[in-house]
């Protein structure tokens, strides 16, 4: 949230201006798994390098004041020590959605001090802490883009599809909110999301996304030959008792017709 007591000042890196590395890598989903909203670039230069950091937490946020996505992401574009990833909001009116993204997932955004590089960061603009359930659910068509948006991120940078809601956190990685920041990892004193976000909703979603844009495993490899044609007739096999393919077959007939050629050399021709 803008004006948070968490704010982090590192040296600035020059704000990335390219398309979000996610909307270039692999393979997109199917076109039904994506939600209907609206997204463009509002970028910040509140952001730093991840010095090589592995990302492994997906965090949510309030912005803790009135506002939409992109007043949002506008401010953040400002002198104010802080930033996010994504600032994303819900008309109340046509309950369109709107996604800015703010700071490229590459880079690490100001958003929870020393857990900075190890984190993507969203906010729901204009939301509170202090937010009732019902009040939580008015911008479900958010939470459900938050969890499309939060499934992308976490196939390309391998992080857990592991959902960590308030009060029953555990060692990262996952998805998780700012609370889980300041009581788990002890780092700040944010409370945000609240005890009223809809965490059984929300881990729904993500798991719908999961399961539509994780690829199926490969099918397993077929089987290739040992060895050239001729190989396989004049090894001698195991699974024949030390015999080879023309020995077997030859046995099979000698007991099936009541001949005796099983040892007998040579092709029919040979000199």
């Amino acid at each position: 949230m803008p004006g948070k007591s968490d704010k982090a000042a590192p040296k600035r890196v020059a704000a990335a201006r390219k398309t979000p590395a996610r909307s270039v890598a692999a393979p997109q989903p199917a076109a039904a798994a994506r939600p209907d909203f609206n997204e463009y670039a509002v970028w910040s230069p509140n952001n730093q390098g991840r010095a090589g950091t592995k990302v492994d937490l997906w965090i949510i946020h309030t912005q803790e004041g009135d506002g939409n996505a992109d007043s949002l992401a506008h401010y953040l574009q400002g002198n104010v020590g802080v930033s996010y990833h994504y600032t994303i909001s819900e008309d109340s009116g046509d309950h369109g959605v709107t996604v800015c993204d703010v700071v490229d997932t590459d880079l690490a955004s100001w958003s929870v001090l020393s857990a900075n590089n190890r984190s993507i960061n969203l906010a729901f603009a204009g939301s509170r802490t202090t937010w009732t359930r019902a009040q939580w659910m008015q911008q479900s068509r958010a939470i459900n883009v938050a969890a499309y948006l939060c499934v992308k991120d976490c196939l390309k940078y391998g992080i857990p599809i592991k959902v960590m809601p308030w009060g029953k956190y555990g060692p990262p990685g996952g998805i998780t909110d700012h609370h889980y920041v300041s009581q788990y990892l002890g780092v700040g004193n944010h409370t945000d999301c609240g005890p009223n976000f809809p965490w059984d909703y929300f881990s729904q979603r993500i798991a719908y996304y999961a399961d539509s844009m994780t690829p199926p495993p490969p099918p397993p490899p077929n089987p290739g030959p040992v060895g050239p044609a001729e190989d396989q007739l004049t090894l001698r096999w195991n699974m024949l008792g030390g015999q080879t393919l023309v020995e077997a077959v030859a046995e099979i007939r000698d007991k099936v017709l009541g001949t005796n050629d099983r040892g007998k050399p040579g092709a029919v021709g040979s000199p």
